[in-house]
């Protein structure tokens, strides 16, 4: 077994199709009356970045931007760092390519191959908040919410500083569908921070283990079809205990019959 890694969530974001923001999400879980909005696409406002990059900047990249935007609320930026996680990228930015390799491949739009590498949304995301702190871009499946997360409290731990991860993904587009589906845009960030002896937010306490992990359905079973569709909103239940959910231990896995076990407590 092996150490505890230890993180508060100070602050969270979250942006998806009909909820552009926290706080919209947090008043339609707490209304049982209303069912899921409907639709793709997301409308990620995205403020914090200039208006040049803004207009430059496909989808993919402003809805990350806005989630995270949302989860540092008024901390400094400049010294935190981030962990970005995406299982397929801009997949709509990357289908346009192919399609014009196919086509016509000396007609590839430079600005469109600078967005394509997946680190495209961290690269934004320095530039925006003016951050020097290490940056990470991970690429790990429909499954990446464990690693990402592992990541992200293994730099907590080495640096004794907040640190962001954002997760996203964007609905799926052309060929690409077939073998990347992905129903819905859906980002959401966490910034985590040490915990320290008067730390609000919820208490994470994560380990590695052998085993395989089981299943985090969300508790709210309206929220299936968005946990189920997109890859970053496997995240949804760990939103619920953040938003006073009853705490539950998850699981998730890393790989070669590894997993990463969080256990979750609200602060006395």
């Amino acid at each position: 077994m092996s150490a505890v890694l230890h993180a508060a969530v100070t602050g969270w974001g979250l942006c998806a199709p009909g909820l552009d923001d926290a706080a919209a999400f947090a008043d339609w879980l707490r209304d049982p009356t209303r069912a899921l909005p409907g639709g793709r696409s997301a409308r990620p406002a995205a403020a914090c970045m200039a208006p040049a990059e803004h207009r430059r900047a496909p989808h993919a990249v402003r809805l990350a931007l806005e989630a995270a935007t949302q989860a540092l609320g008024t901390h400094r930026a400049t010294c935190i760092g981030a962990v970005f996680c995406s299982a397929f990228g801009d997949m709509a930015n990357t289908d346009a390519i192919l399609s014009t390799l196919a086509q016509t491949p000396d007609q590839v739009s430079p600005t469109r191959f600078t967005h394509s590498v997946h680190n495209a949304a961290a690269g934004h995301w320095s530039m925006a908040a003016a951050s020097h702190a290490s940056m990470s871009a991970l690429a790990c499946g429909r499954e990446g919410i464990g690693p990402a997360l592992l990541a992200a409290l293994l730099e907590v731990r080495t640096s004794a500083a907040p640190q962001l991860l954002v997760m996203f993904d964007v609905a799926d587009a052309g060929a690409l569908a077939d073998a990347a589906p992905c129903a819905l845009d859906f980002a959401v960030a966490l910034l985590l921070a040490p915990v320290v002896d008067d730390a609000f937010g919820l208490r994470l306490h994560a380990r590695v283990q052998a085993g395989h992990a089981s299943p985090n359905a969300p508790c709210d079973t309206r929220l299936q079809p968005w946990y189920a569709g997109s890859p970053a909103a496997r995240a949804l239940p760990l939103l619920e205990v953040c938003l006073g959910a009853a705490p539950r231990r998850f699981t998730w896995p890393l790989g070669s019959g590894t997993l990463l076990s969080l256990d979750c407590e609200h602060p006395p």
